[in-house]
Order: C-alpha cells, then sequence, then structure tokens
C-alpha cells in the first residue's frame, strides 16, 4: 500500500509526502476523521516511507522493509490496539510502549507507534505516555488514529500535529471499487449506500451487499405499506446492542438510496436509478408518497445516521422511524 493506492483526502497525503520528503515529519501524528476515510491505511503508508529502503516520501512496495510491514512482521513498526475484550487501552501496553521507545531501531530506521482508536486511553494510561510523547527520540515517531477528536485529552492533542480527514467522496469510493474490477453500475450503488465509508463495503463481494439492499428493501416496503411497529423493532431485539446499531447504520444507508432513487422516479428519469432491478417495485412504491415526502425521507434518514454516531436509545428511534414512515403516507 503506496500513498497512491489510498482514496481520497488528497490534501493529507500531499501534506505528509512533502513533509516526509523535507525530513519534516512532526514525532507526533494525530490523525483524525470518520471512520472508513483511510486513516490507518495511511498511517502504516507513512510508517513504510519511514522505513523503506528505496524512498523517502513514499513506501515501494518491493524493499524488504516494505514487504515486512506488508506481513505484518516488521521489527520498527508497532500497532497497538484494544485487546479483546478489552473495553479500553491498558496501561501495560503502553508501559510496552514506553519502553521500546527507548531503544534503536533495526537497521538504522525509524521506530513507529501506531495507536488505533487513541480515544480509547483513559486518563491514568494516556499520562503515562506523555513524557515519552513530549521528548521523542529523534528515530521514534508516535501516530495517534480516532474517530472522536472530543475524547482525546487536549494534553495530548497539544503533543501532536493533527491532520483532519474528510468522509470520502461517492466518487472516491467508486472509483475505488471499479478499479479493484467492479462493474460501474455495481460500483456505483455500493458507493451510494457507503456514506463516506471505503472500508464497511470494500471487502464484501457483490451477493453479500445485494442480500443486505434486499433485507433493507423489504423493511422499507413494509414500513410504507402500513406494517405494524413490532416489525421493525424485532430488528433490535434479536441482536446485541453493537450489531443493532450496525443493522440500523447499513438499513438506513439504503434508505436514503432508496428515497433518492424515488426522486429519479418522479422525475421520470429511470436511466439514473442506482436501483434498476427495482425500477419496477419503485414505481409502485412512488405512488403511496409524494416527491416532497421523498424529499422529507432524504433528510430525515440523513438525520438519523448522524444521530447515530451519538449513541442513541436504539428503541426510542426505532419507534420514531416507525411514526415517521406512517406520517409520511399522508403527506
Amino acid at each position: 500500500m503506496s500513498f497512491k493506492e489510498i482514496a481520497g483526502n488528497q490534501q493529507v497525503k500531499q501534506i505528509l509526502r512533502l513533509s516526509l520528503k523535507k525530513g519534516r515529519l512532526p514525532n507526533s501524528l494525530l490523525l483524525a476523521g470518520p471512520a472508513g476515510c483511510g486513516k490507518l491505511k495511511t498511517a502504516l503508508t507513512v510508517a513504510k516511507a519511514l522505513n523503506c529502503l528505496e524512498m523517502t516520501d513514499d513506501s515501494c512496495d518491493r524493499c524488504d522493509s516494505c514487504l515486512r510491514l506488508d506481513r505484518g512482521n516488521h521489527p520498527n513498526v508497532r500497532l497497538v490496539t484494544r485487546q479483546k475484550n478489552r473495553e479500553q487501552i491498558v496501561k501495560e501496553q503502553i508501559e510496552e510502549v514506553n519502553y521500546l521507545a527507548g531503544l534503536r531501531p533495526w537497521n538504522q530506521g525509524r521506530t513507529v507507534f501506531i495507536i488505533d482508536e487513541a480515544d480509547r486511553l483513559n486518563e491514568t494510561v494516556a499520562n503515562s505516555l506523555l513524557k515519552t510523547l513530549e521528548e521523542p527520540h529523534s528515530f521514534v515517531y508516535f501516530i495517534l488514529i480516532t474517530e472522536d477528536l472530543q475524547l482525546i485529552l487536549p494534553t495530548i492533542r497539544s503533543r501532536c500535529q493533527m491532520l483532519r480527514f474528510n468522509p470520502l467522496s461517492q466518487e472516491d469510493i467508486e472509483k475505488a471499487l471499479k478499479e479493484k474490477g467492479l462493474p460501474e453500475d455495481r460500483a456505483a450503488l455500493m458507493a451510494s449506500a457507503a456514506d463516506g465509508n471505503l472500508e464497511a463495503i470494500q471487502d464484501l463481494s457483490w451477493d453479500e451487499f445485494l442480500a443486505g439492499r434486499n433485507r433493507a428493501w423489504l423493511t422499507f416496503r413494509q414500513l410504507l405499506e402500513a406494517c405494524e411497529p413490532e416489525d421493525f423493532l424485532n430488528l433490535v431485539a434479536s441482536r446485541t446492542r453493537k450489531d443493532s446499531l450496525f443493522g440500523f447504520q447499513e438499513i438506513l444507508k439504503f434508505f436514503s438510496v432508496f428515497f433518492r432513487d424515488l426522486l429519479v422516479v418522479y422525475k421520470n428519469k429511470s436511466e439514473y436509478l442506482l436501483n434498476q432491478d427495482l425500477k419496477e417495485e419503485l414505481g409502485k412504491i412512488a405512488k403511496l408518497i409524494t416527491e416532497a415526502g421523498a424529499v422529507e425521507g432524504v433528510r430525515t434518514v440523513e438525520d438519523y445516521l448522524r444521530r447515530l454516531k451519538k449513541n442513541p436509545n436504539l428503541s426510542i428511534m426505532s419507534n420514531e422511524i416507525v411514526i415517521f414512515f406512517r406520517e409520511l403516507r399522508h403527506v
């Protein structure tokens, strides 16, 4: 993986490449941005570039150092993540980081610590990292990654150079999927349902994606065809909270696409439908609500997707969604 293979966020990549080329990369970086926008891939590429035997501003992906990192066994690069079944990064993990940061790197390279979900450092653990962040050896680099900047302690933020990542555009995601060999129509549909998160869909097969789309379409139809509230609430009842949250996100992303396709139907521009195979069914659904209702549907679903990022009560939201769809039929 090199910078040119990472989708989107061109400005961030340009800043990093220029800093690497001039030898002015800060020893502590904080990469902040939404899920699936390439933060971890970028961090790993920076680590590769710092240790690459052939290039200075990118990874060559062919030297011994780059290949070692690809295999996950590079002696100079440590990826620190939450341990299984732990809610936080624990003190022992950071104590190991502090110790290793004092050792000379392999092959005259640079030692790089990538701390994923850095917002999972509680105050005590974060404070144990502070001294190392404040006075790192010249050959030691820290790259902290977070989706929620507000959860990073101010003392940590102040010691890092921050780079903000934007969600990937639909065009960026579609391009990345087509480069993997996906046909244009399929890439367009998958990108439209990705909500800026390439990582959430890039490893899905078309059949897996289509199965999820079909489940969402069935639910969408039921809600518009006067289903009872418990039909949607069952989506929550049969899952753990984590799975329910993921299920809500996935279904609502598809709902947004369905409403947008309905707007295409109202304009009689069926050639622009993302869900071409649902053309006939979309025509039937379009008779149940007005164009203004579909516009409101897009706006409301986008609002629900934003709310899902703030730890909402899923049962209350389920009820709200059912009520919204019931009222939509009377708009």
